[in-house]
This record gives C-alpha cells, sequence and structure tokens, in this order.
C-alpha cells in the first residue's frame, strides 16, 4: 500500500508573531522555533500504524521554502520511508497552490493523508482540494479508520458537530484529513534522526511547475485592537501589596476602610 502523507512546518503557536510588512500574513518577531503542525503529525502517525498492520510505504511531501526539509527529515526520523520536498521562495499560504503541487506525487498513491487543517491559518481545505483534483473520494476529521476486507476501500469514522459521528466507506485510492484523535506522534528515535540526516530528499521547484492558480490571496492582516490594559506596581513587595489593596477598594472589589 503506497501512502502519501502531507505536512506542513509552521511557526511554533508560542511564538511571538506580527503581521508581514506588506500586510500578507504573520512574521515571527525575532528568533522564532518551527515544527510540523499538530494534526499533520497525527497524520503521519495514523499512516505508521496503517502500515504496521498492513504494510506499505510511506512517503511525506511539503510544499515551503527551503528551511522546511527539517519538518521532513523528522518525518523520516518518525519512520517515513522517503520525502519530497517541493522548495517555494517563502511559506505558502494559498491551498489551492499547496495542493495542486502536491496533486502529481499523489496521483499512484492508495491513501492520501492530510491534517484536517494546519495550526496557522486553520483553513482546512488543503486536503478536499486535493482530492476534487485528483477525483477521488474524501473523508474528513477522521477519528478512526481501517482497511475493508479485500483491500479495496477504507472505513472512516468522522467527527461531526455535537458529539455525533458518521461512519463513510471510501473506494481506494482516496482522500483522508485527519483529526487528532486516537493518534498520538511518537518520538522519533535518536538512530532514525542520525539516518534521516544522510536520507536523501527529492526536491521540486514550485516555480517550475505547471500550476493554473493562485485562486485566493491574503488581502490584509493585522493585530487585533488591545481590550485590557497591564499596570506595572513599582517598589518592594510590601508596597506592592498596600497598592494593590488600594485599587481593589477603589474598583469595590473589597469593602473601605473603617473609620
Amino acid at each position: 500500500m503506497k501512502i502519501l502523507v502531507c505536512i506542513k512546518q509552521i511557526l511554533a503557536p508560542e511564538s511571538e508573531l506580527a503581521p508581514r510588512a506588506d500586510g500578507t500574513g504573520p512574521a515571527p518577531v525575532g528568533p522564532a522555533e518551527r515544527r510540523i503542525s499538530r494534526y499533520d503529525a497525527c497524520a503521519l502517525e495514523a499512516a505508521l500504524q496503517l502500515r504496521e498492520s498492513v504494510g506499505g510505504r510511506i512517503r511525506v511531501a511539503t510544499v515551503g521554502p527551503p528551511w522546511a526539509a527539517e519538518a521532513l527529515r523528522r518525518a523520516l526520523g518518525m519512520g517515513a520511508d522517503d520525502a519530497l520536498h517541493i522548495i517555494a521562495a517563502d511559506d505558502v499560504d494559498d491551498p489551492f497552490i499547496v495542493a495542486g503541487a502536491l496533486a502529481p506525487a499523489a496521483r499512484d498513491c492508495d491513501l492520501v493523508l492530510t491534517g484536517v487543517m494546519s495550526e496557522d491559518l486553520m483553513q482546512g481545505t488543503v486536503g478536499p482540494i486535493l482530492a476534487a483534483l485528483l477525483d477521488r473520494p474524501c473523508a474528513t476529521t477522521a477519528m478512526a479508520f481501517e482497511r475493508a476486507a479485500g483491500g479495496s476501500a477504507l472505513t472512516v469514522e468522522e467527527e461531526l458537530e455535537h458529539g455525533e459521528r458518521s461512519i463513510v466507506e471510501l473506494t481506494l485510492p482516496a482522500v483522508v484529513t485527519i483529526q487528532s484523535g486516537p493518534w498520538t506522534p511518537r518520538y522519533p528515535s535518536v538512530s532514525g534522526l542520525l539516518k534521516a540526516r544522510r536520507q536523501a530528499i527529492q526536491t521540486l521547484k514550485l516555480a517550475a511547475m505547471p500550476i493554473d492558480f493562485p485562486r485566493q490571496r491574503i488581502v490584509a492582516m493585522t493585530t487585533p485592537p488591545p481590550t485590557r490594559q497591564g499596570r506595572m506596581l513599582p517598589g518592594t513587595a510590601a508596597d506592592k501589596a498596600a497598592q494593590l489593596v488600594h485599587l481593589f477598594r477603589q474598583r469595590g472589589f473589597l469593602p473601605p476602610c473603617a473609620p
């Protein structure tokens, strides 16, 4: 069974971010950590568990700048067999471009897995767009799946609103987007990471691919206006405590002092 797992390297959510100068997306303020989007890591774990039960090979692929290769090497360290890096000049925010670039690599795969959404943009559209480009059945927000008897179909349990679930059967080849569900991403072993450092990664240039896009662009991004204000209290701990009590009495949180 050939499985393609689509992953995205994102800025860690705890990073300090600000809009880019042109207002078309977020940019880190100073040094920032990057890692695989959590839902994509869960999709990789789902693929690894499926391979353990039915066999096959797992390829990981990403569309992103040169430094996104680190995400692919971590995925290789976790157990993926090989990797494809479609190199872009910068982070790619248009899901049509991402899906269009990944589609050729997905055509000969029995199953394509993606995270239900990326943790940064949270659009949840790459998987369904990819399925439409490939003309394949698609299930979203999968919480569990298993290969049906005979191996020509996949039974998927999807998460719906209000705690409800649906069970669908997809004829393979198919596309499935993964919720976090029961798939806790494994830590790569030291030997796996060392092997991944030496492993070759196939590369393609996004600019050289015949993609009839973009179809979407971010027009503007701004930080929300502040809704709260902070106040620093100077002095010693005793001074700060006295000032805090005074403020609480002013605001009516404490009863006034007795005369």
